[in-house]
């Protein structure tokens, strides 16, 4: 009989378990937190550093087709046709979170009269991207990315392809 008794008598937790059950789940919360919002902070950045990445990507086949033209002419990337198909091949309307601003620049703007080649292919070669979404902004200059705006390295005029989220020659609907 007193096996009996004794089992009847522990039936569940006490009030005390369970508070401490729940502190401890608290205080591992309030540290893990934390932590995993950074981690996914990290995450959203590195995907826009893709997204500016292959934008650029996009942007200097855009430019390698414009050289490979008749008569070339660099200021010719932000026509609408070239425009929308550098939106295409970068896929900005598809982008997460969405394209706000994207310029790029070449280390020379122009053609001079009489250009040999290789001041030709400066004027074909990105060397210059600024890249904005909905989160985060980056910029790249002479091969390097930054998360602040440079100082030195930005060209003149850059060729704004997307302003405010809308595609150069793009009309509205």
């Amino acid at each position: 009989m007193k096996k009996r008794n004794l089992k009847s008598n522990n039936k569940g937790f006490t009030l005390v378990e369970l508070i401490v059950v729940l502190v401890i789940l608290a205080i591992l919360a309030a540290i893990l937190v934390p932590a995993l919002l950074g981690y996914i902070d990290s995450a959203r950045n590195k995907q826009t550093l893709l997204n500016a990445r292959s934008a650029m990507t996009a942007a200097q086949a855009e430019m390698s087709a414009i050289y490979g033209t008749r008569n070339p002419d660099p200021n010719n990337i932000v026509s609408a046709n070239h425009a929308k198909n550098l939106s295409a091949t970068a896929d900005f309307a598809n982008l997460s979170p969405k394209v706000k601003e994207f310029e790029v620049g070449c280390e020379s703007m122009s053609i001079p009269d009489g250009a040999t080649k290789s001041e030709m292919h400066k004027a074909f070669t990105i060397n210059y991207v600024h890249y904005q979404d909905e989160r985060v902004e980056v910029w790249y200059v002479d091969g390097e990315w930054l998360d602040t705006k440079p100082t030195e390295g930005i060209p003149d005029a850059p060729y704004d392809i997307v302003t405010e989220g809308k595609v150069k020659g793009e009309t509205s609907n």
